[in-house]
Parts: structure tokens; C-alpha cells; sequence
């Protein structure tokens, strides 16, 4: 090391004070910083390393459980095909002997799946879920009270142009807040207790009428449901708080 000429003057006159350049070591230090980053970046990569082998070796394990199902898919599809013919027929059943409400949906439904389930160019997947949305629909009837608005199941009131339509107090087309549409004029409403009865209410309480499932027919209803039953479509349609409703079974005097 090379001692600056002031230091040995310094020695010289007997003062001991010996002043270190440290230029060597801040280099020593620097290696150090750099050797460490080293090995913290060596660490890093195999840590990642390590994590992709687990997921090359995952996706090994999903791959091989996907090529075992795909083995088994034809015996797969012997068995669902006729599993969902076996749940349409059942489902039309249903409909075919159920009280007469939503036909309007419920046929072209079927329908529609019934040309799914016939079409060979229909993925068996698609097939599936269809049938089990059908079949979902199908059960959530027998389990909810609704009211809609419609004409006499007997005698239905023929309305045409502008009779057809709620008025305004400004003469026009009152508009309903719910659908947007033209609010339609209809004889009453009918209501569903699930799948436990269907009935018919009068717009002004004047009847009521049940369907008769056995007799395939509308049948008066005694005028004492008539309050039970005007009860009921007020909750089915959210104009009172949900509440006990009686059902009425049968047309009993």
C-alpha cells in the first residue's frame, strides 16, 4: 500500500495517527452486493423452475384423466340416449296430463327438444343439458303461486282494435310499468297453486271456476272461495304480503 508523504510526516514526528484510504474497501464490499444478487436470481430460477415441472407434471395427470373419459365416452353415450328419451316421454307425459296453463310454452318446448334429441348432428352434451332445463322447469311449477291475466276458460270475451287495450285518462293506451307493452284488457285472471289446483277469477268476483284434472273440464266454484281466491291472485301478483291461502281442491257446495 502506498502511505501518502503527509502520513509519513505525520510518523516522523512521533504522532501515531495512521489515516486508511477505503477505496479497497468499497470493492470488496461491491463484490459481495453482486455475489449475493447472484445467488438471490440463482434461488428465483429454480424456484420457477420447480413450479413448472409441478405444472408440466399436472397437466400430465388432467391429460391422462381426459384421454381415460374419452376411452369411455362411447359407452357413455349407449347409456345417456336412451336415459334422455326414457326423461322426454316422461316430461310430455307430464305435460299431456297436467293442468292446462302456459301451453303456449310448454308444447313449443317440448317440441324443440324433441327435434334436439332426434337431430344426429346434435352434440350428446347439448342434448343433455336441454332435457335437464326442460325437466328443471317442468318441476319448479309444482312449486311456486302465479297469477296471470286472461280471458273466460268458457266464454271468452272477443275484443278487437282499440277495445283490446286499457285506456289512460288522456284516451290513449295505458302502457304497463312492468312489460313496457300495451296493457291489455282481459275477463280475469287465472291462478296456479303450484300443481295442487288452477283456477279462474272474474275480473269482478262475479265466478270463479276450478279445473277439473279427472274430468278434463271447468268447473263452478262455490261463492264462498271467491275471497280466498281473490286473496290468493292479490299475493301471486304482489299486491299483498305473502300469507295462508286455502286451496280449493274440490268444487264442493
Amino acid at each position: 500500500m502506498i502511505i501518502p508523504a503527509r502520513v509519513k510526516a505525520l510518523a516522523a514526528t512521533g504522532l501515531a495517527t495512521v489515516i486508511l484510504v477505503p477505496s479497497a474497501f468499497a470493492q470488496t464490499s461491491g463484490n459481495e452486493v453482486a455475489y449475493s444478487d447472484l445467488l438471490q436470481a440463482i434461488a428465483a430460477q429454480k424456484v420457477s423452475l420447480a413450479q413448472q415441472q409441478l405444472f408440466v407434471s399436472q397437466q400430465g395427470v388432467k391429460i391422462a384423466s381426459l384421454n381415460s373419459q374419452i376411452d369411455g365416452l362411447d359407452a357413455w353415450k349407449a347409456d345417456i340416449v336412451p336415459m334422455l328419451g326414457k326423461m322426454a316421454t316422461s316430461i310430455t307425459g307430464q305435460v299431456n296430463s297436467d293442468y292446462p296453463f302456459e301451453m303456449d310454452r310448454r308444447i313449443p318446448r317440448l317440441q324443440s327438444l324433441e327435434s334436439t334429441l332426434n337431430d344426429p348432428a346434435a352434440a350428446v352434451g347439448d342434448k343433455y343439458r336441454k332435457a335437464l332445463n326442460v325437466y328443471k322447469l317442468e318441476v319448479n311449477y309444482g312449486q311456486s303461486l302465479e297469477a296471470k291475466k286472461g280471458n273466460h276458460p268458457i266464454n271468452p270475451t272477443v275484443r278487437v282494435g282499440d277495445d283490446r287495450w286499457v285506456k289512460g285518462e288522456n284516451g290513449e293506451p295505458a302502457i304497463n310499468k312492468k312489460t313496457g307493452l300495451r296493457e291489455e284488457i282481459f275477463d280475469g285472471s287465472y291462478l296456479r297453486y303450484g300443481r295442487l289446483a288452477y283456477v279462474y277469477l272474474q275480473a269482478d268476483s262475479s265466478q270463479a271456476m276450478r279445473y277439473d284434472l279427472a274430468a278434463k273440464e271447468w268447473q263452478d266454484l262455490p261463492k264462498k272461495n271467491i275471497a280466498d281466491i281473490r286473496r290468493a291472485v292479490k299475493m301471486a301478483s304482489g299486491e299483498a304480503a305473502p300469507n295462508v291461502v286455502k286451496v280449493p281442491l274440490f268444487p264442493n257446495p
